[in-house]
């Protein structure tokens, strides 16, 4: 959530006790209609925002943090609203409560009730998701209640978590409010309204079924919440764009080398575009089951394992998704409304002039850095993109100001251990961790295909799966020299090193391939458990990555 996300960044040195008088205050600016007349404030400066989940769970869940007086303040501003009239929706699961007078709805609230029961009908119908539990009683009767008035909190709406379902579920009722015109917003009356029920009806299925995690006043992964429900706006309703809105100042198109984790979610919505369209939308719901288990970022990569994909090759691809959008958009590829999406702002632009000069980054873990090169010597000029992906889940989750340094080397002419792009360009990529890293190139908006060739899969292991007892090793096949010494790491999905040994490659007596042999035992010599590894091999000429799996019995 934008508010949450900015009161919740804290630079090292201000005391705890500060940051829940901050948090509190900005909880109460969400509040100028409901707080206590003494504690209003006239105006306020912030711009609409899609709702206020973030702050609202934060703040509820983790009320025993703030003062004996502030709490008193703050429980007076859980209760819901009181409002006149109501009615079911046509499925009968939603009542929508509102006044039919004083701060009436501006939009019809019967096609509000529709427009719930539309998004009830693709969320949980047809993608599968679990449907928001009923509440005990709380609205009059068991149906999923809405409330609509005049918010006054420059926000669309909000979903609140009110009771655990069950102690340690970390799973809550829940009920929904919204603002009854919208006024000055990005998107207006109806369409907002219909956007804005998709949107917090999702939030309401996480929270219900699969997980709130959160401690003290922070609730974690708060941009994965956000950028699921944003993205069911434009799967539910793909004609009405209020995502757009995100894309501004601020937006994930001027930020591309942020880490994933510190977006605010909304400028996230074409992440889950981009998944639906390159898997399918099975793969969103299967993130969900797996976050009850692990943080977002690990359920993300899990769940493109499952796709035989992963983090690092799908946000690669991503990369280049968002390069291909405004005036570059190519009609059948990539987006559906690339055409309508902003041009990606490069981190860095440089010039070159053949000089191989090597030029030193740091990018953010988990992010896309778009590194510009413009050909001084040509006519017309080149340009050049290099798209440089990374992932590492340990300071992904916990560390997203970490950096990783890397340099790109670009020559004119053919050098020792330089990968050949096109006639007349040459790249080194240099860096502790080479198996952290992707990197695209784009030459004059033209992908270079043998930019990854410095990743270029072997062969699959055999066999496959490998199961202990019944083979003695895994053979990885790689290209290289019998006898040649290379370097041999085994990761968990999660990118745990599990094994790091320099090998030495075998002629395989069948196939008659070099092959790296592995007992599939770990750097403790214990065996591993079930699942899908990832390696990494690398040799003085050339590396390979590549997955296998291992059954232990």
């Amino acid at each position: 959530m934008k508010f949450f996300v900015t009161i919740l960044i804290f630079t090292i040195g201000i005391s705890a006790q500060s940051q829940i008088d901050s948090l509190y205050n900005k909880y109460l600016s969400l509040h100028q209609k409901d707080r206590p007349e003494n504690l209003r404030q006239t105006t306020t400066d912030e711009p609409p925002v899609k709702c206020s989940f973030g702050i609202e769970n934060a703040v509820r869940l983790g009320i025993k943090s703030f003062s004996p007086a502030q709490q008193k303040v703050l429980k007076t501003m859980f209760i819901r609203p009181e409002l006149d009239t109501s009615l079911v929706s046509p499925s009968g699961f939603f009542r929508i409560h509102f006044n039919k007078v004083t701060d009436a709805p501006t939009y019809d609230v019967n096609q509000l009730a529709i427009a719930f029961d539309s998004a009830y009908s693709f969320e949980v119908d047809y993608l599968g998701f679990l449907p928001p539990p009923r509440d005990l009683g709380n609205g009059g009767d068991d149906k999923y209640d809405v409330y609509v008035y005049k918010m006054s909190r420059g926000i669309y709406g909000n979903t609140n978590s009110e009771g655990e379902i069950s102690p340690g579920s970390r799973t809550f009722y829940s009920y929904i409010e919204m603002d009854n015109s919208f006024p000055g917003y990005p998107t207006t009356g109806i369409l907002a309204a219909k956007v804005t029920a998709t949107h917090e009806l999702h939030h309401a299925i996480q929270i219900g079924n699969y997980i709130l995690r959160e401690s003290d006043t922070e609730i974690f992964d708060l941009y994965f919440y956000e950028l699921t429900s944003t993205s069911m706006e434009e799967f539910v309703y793909d004609e009405i764009n209020d995502y757009y809105y995100y894309f501004k100042t601020g937006g994930y198109f001027n930020f591309t080398d942020k880490a994933l984790a510190s977006n605010e979610g909304y400028n996230l919505a074409i992440w889950n575009i981009f998944l639906k369209d390159k898997f399918n939308y099975n793969v969103i719901r299967k993130q969900w089951e797996l976050m009850k288990t692990y943080r977002a970022l690990e359920s993300i990569n899990r769940s493109l394992i499952e796709e035989q994909s992963s983090f690092l090759e799908a946000y690669k691809e991503f990369g280049l998704w968002t390069f291909y959008t405004n005036y570059r958009a190519v009609p059948g590829l990539f987006f559906d409304e690339a055409a309508k999406y902003p041009l990606i702002k490069p981190f860095m632009t440089l010039n070159f002039s053949g000089t191989a000069t090597p030029i030193q980054i740091n990018p953010f873990v988990t992010s896309n850095s778009y590194l510009r090169l413009v050909n001084q010597t040509t006519n017309p000029k080149d340009t050049l993109y290099f798209v440089i992906s990374n992932f590492e889940l340990e300071s992904g989750i916990n560390n997203i100001d970490k950096t990783f340094p890397v340099s790109i080397t670009l020559s004119d002419v053919k050098q020792d251990g330089f990968t050949k792009l096109t006639d007349g360009y040459y790249y080194l990529f240099t860096t502790d961790n080479p198996y952290l890293w992707k990197n695209s190139s784009i030459i004059n908006n033209i992908v270079i295909s043998d930019s990854q060739k410095v990743y270029a899969a072997a062969k699959d292991p055999f066999p496959s799966p490998f199961r202990y007892g019944k083979s003695d090793f895994l053979k990885i096949p790689f290209v290289g020299s019998f006898n040649e010494e290379v370097s041999l790491k085994i990761f968990s999905i999660s990118m745990n090193m599990v094994f790091d040994r320099t090998l030495v490659l075998y002629r395989d007596p069948i196939k008659g391939e070099a092959v790296v042999e592995w007992n599939g035992l770990d750097n403790k010599n214990e065996k591993l458990g079930s699942g899908v590894y990832i390696y990494f091999i690398k040799s003085q000429e050339r590396t390979a990555l590549g997955k296998l799996v291992i059954v232990n019995e």
